[in-house]
């Protein structure tokens, strides 16, 4: 007996473009961080309102089997799976994409080339050249037609070269005309160290940086995101119009509150 595919099958829970609402207008997507790969903060998050999970592996031990089970956590919340790699290697691209991450976001994308190799390996012909199986969850494990789940898959999945260096915002407008290439996100901690001034996020050069990459990029036609702590930093990013906001994650609150909650333990106990 032959497999019995359905079209209409949906393995996955989010929008096919949260960066819209439902009547095709630009809507901000929000979301919080995973850096502990821990499946209940993703499913925490998402319940909460948050419409994007970012799981980090480049600043964290996580690997692609963990990534397959926070994203089914973050989706299984009506969040957007989003994965940060450790680099914009094949492995990980592909990897992530078929553990069900809609997003991705390769860290210090430097170059042009560095760009068109993210799209290569991410999108299917006739936009890249990325590695065909349907055997997975992103394509819906064969239940759907192989012709509507490559275009499916394409639609629904959002690459980002993440601009964290100089040597990146000089290149950056080039990059903007790759197509396939979904947005850009910026990185401004490393790109304030890039610049000299490091953790000076508040810094009015700083800021100047991240909005003049940030409009750029808009201006483009490419989608924009940023990850970084309430501040000017933020409120310049949200005036830019940034499509993804990334707030913080469960370490930085984590960091935030229980130094506070630990002085009032003590002040109560002694």
């Amino acid at each position: 007996m032959g497999i019995q595919r359905s079209p209409r099958r949906c393995p996955i829970n989010t929008p096919d473009n949260p960066f819209v609402d439902a009547q095709g207008r630009p809507k901000r997507v929000r979301g919080a961080a995973v850096n502990t790969g821990n499946t209940a903060i993703a499913s925490l998050a998402g319940q909460i309102g948050f419409e994007a999970v970012w799981i980090e592996m480049e600043h964290a031990p996580t690997t692609l089997e963990r990534v397959d089970t926070v994203c089914q956590a973050a989706d299984a919340a009506g969040a957007v799976p989003l994965v940060r790699l450790p680099d914009g290697s094949r492995p990980y691209v592909l990897g992530a994409l078929e553990a069900g991450a809609r997003i991705i976001v390769v860290p210090m994308t430097n170059t042009v080339d560095q760009a068109r190799r993210l799209v290569e390996y991410g999108k299917y012909p006739p936009i890249g050249s990325r590695g065909f199986n349907t055997r997975t969850r992103n394509l819906g494990f064969g239940l759907l037609d192989p012709v509507e789940a490559i275009e499916r898959a394409n639609r629904r999945s959002f690459l980002f070269a993440q601009i964290e260096t100089v040597e990146a915002t000089e290149n950056l407008d080039e990059m903007c005309q790759i197509e396939g290439l979904d947005g850009i996100f910026i990185g401004p901690a490393d790109l304030a160290l890039s610049m000299g001034m490091i953790g000076k996020l508040a810094d009015p050069k700083v800021i100047a940086k991240v909005v003049d990459c940030l409009t750029r990029g808009r201006d483009a036609g490419k989608l924009t995101g940023i990850m970084v702590p309430p501040g000017p930093l933020l409120d310049a990013s949200i005036e830019a119009k940034a499509n993804l906001v990334i707030y913080g994650g469960d370490l930085m609150n984590l960091a935030a509150v229980w130094p506070g909650l630990l002085a009032s333990v003590r002040t109560q106990i002694d």
